[in-house]
């Protein structure tokens, strides 16, 4: 009757769990008093009462809670049960410490599963945002290679078109040469289209064919010169192969900075120089503005004046081969100052983009707000 009486509070082990030991604990010492003699039957109802109290708490509460158990039973053996023999002492605590111990190995258990799949979930949710980063970068990469395909040469076609409806009846032929020019630009924005559809198109494991590099400068610089834009060109120190990214990355810079010179200030001189060093190239282009936007930027202008995707894909271009971009107005003169990793440098190495010349890596002691001037011959 003891036993089914102290078993009748483990229905509220779930609800109660401390009332449940101190009942069946309770329930086991009036055994001992009443009998005197040792039963382990007695033990099972606090030991599955333990092992509620271990699953749900913390270990030292779980082991307090056990040893005043244990306390208990042990103190009314040594009162109310004389003839006990030791290991049936060791038997009595011994069923509360195996539950105890039993229930805190399944929270243990419990808690290292729950942190199993809070680490997978979070595994998966930084799967996610690297597969949403990546779509994004790739976006970024499609748009930045379609405007420079199509936007240079838009911008030579239209300079063209202006200076051949002027000639188309002073100067008929040269008109007509300007035309089939325009013809051959509008063919190089095509194929370049096509070429980075194609692209778009492979297996991604295909490696892109290289773009245009420096070696294609001297080309796209006579488009703009042919569409009667003032381009003069100095290049210093030792030219040699530069690795394909970055050969890349320089002809951009190039390309988009004399598009921008040509469609935000038509008419103006634009110079381009390239200075060959050890470890880096540097690449300075500049141009004036028109006199109506000299007057209008007499408070002053910042670099982010200017709009564009194609300045945001030239800095990002600059970034992921590890270099410099510093771009900024200085006075009337607008200046684009890149420095690119020529071979020996890591490309890996962290990149900055600032807008402040100060800061350019071979410029040492320059004064803030100078313009940054690389002798060289003329090409």
């Amino acid at each position: 009757m003891l036993g089914v009486a102290a078993s009748a509070f483990l229905v509220a082990k779930n609800r109660a769990p401390l009332v449940s030991v101190a009942g069946t604990t309770a329930g086991a010492v009036i055994y001992i008093v009443a009998t005197g003699s040792f039963n382990s039957a007695m033990s099972l109802p606090p030991a599955i009462a333990l092992y509620t109290i271990a699953s749900r708490y913390p270990m030292r509460r779980a082991m307090t809670v056990t040893a005043a158990a244990a306390g208990a039973l042990l103190a009314a053996s040594f009162i109310w049960g004389d003839d006990w023999l030791p290991v049936e002492r060791i038997g009595a605590v011994g069923w509360l410490f195996l539950g105890m111990c039993v229930g805190a190995l399944g929270r243990a258990r419990n808690g290292y599963l729950e942190a199993m799949k809070a680490r997978a979930e979070a595994a998966e949710s930084q799967r996610e945002v690297e597969a949403a980063q990546a779509v994004l970068a790739e976006r970024m990469r499609i748009a930045r290679d379609i405007h420079d395909a199509v936007a240079h040469h838009l911008t030579a076609i239209n300079l063209q078109i202006g200076t051949a409806r002027r000639l188309v009846h002073a100067r008929p032929e040269v008109a007509e040469q300007m035309l089939a020019q325009m013809h051959d630009i509008a063919g190089a924005a095509l194929s370049e289209v096509k070429a980075t559809v194609g692209m778009l198109r492979r297996d991604s494991l295909t490696v892109p064919e290289p773009g245009a590099g420096m070696s294609s400068m001297p080309g796209m610089v006579e488009v703009y010169r042919n569409a009667g834009a003032s381009v003069v060109v100095t290049v210093s120190g030792e030219e040699r192969a530069l690795p394909d990214d970055v050969d890349q990355v320089a002809y951009r810079v190039i390309q988009e900075s004399l598009t921008n010179a040509v469609r935000h200030a038509p008419g103006t001189p634009v110079a381009v120089r390239c200075r060959y060093d050890d470890d880096a190239v540097a690449i300075v282009v500049e141009n004036r503005l028109r006199p109506d936007d000299a007057r209008a930027g007499e408070g002053g202008r910042d670099a982010r004046d200017l709009p564009g995707l194609g300045m945001i894909g030239m800095r990002e271009r600059v970034v992921a081969v590890g270099g410099t971009l510093d771009v900024r107005w200085v006075d009337d003169l607008f200046v684009v100052d890149a420095a690119l990793p020529a071979g020996g440098g890591s490309a890996d190495r962290e990149a900055t983009v600032r807008g402040d010349v100060d800061d350019h890596p071979d410029r040492p002691g320059r004064r803030s707000g100078s313009v940054p001037q690389h002798p060289a011959p003329t090409r």
